[in-house]
């Protein structure tokens, strides 16, 4: 998955950037969260089920969304 993140920061020169990052580094940043969270719910992460019934395509399509929902809530 490759997240884009974008700043009006003056410290960096590239507005948008763009890195790639695998499912258990966001399974370790929502833990991270919900360490420091305190009484503000963290959202969940999508499901990494082996049972998908349908295209690889399609479940890997359905994660980054999934993904990309979670960085945004």
């Amino acid at each position: 998955f490759r997240p884009f993140s974008q700043t009006n920061s003056k410290a960096f020169t590239a507005k948008t950037s763009c890195v790639r990052r695998r499912y258990r580094e966001f399974v370790w940043l929502r833990r991270q969260l919900q360490k420091n969270a305190g009484l503000v719910p963290v959202p969940e992460l999508p499901g990494k089920s082996a049972f998908f019934v349908g295209s690889s395509d399609e479940f890997i399509e359905r994660r980054r969304q999934g993904l990309q929902h979670f960085l945004e809530r």
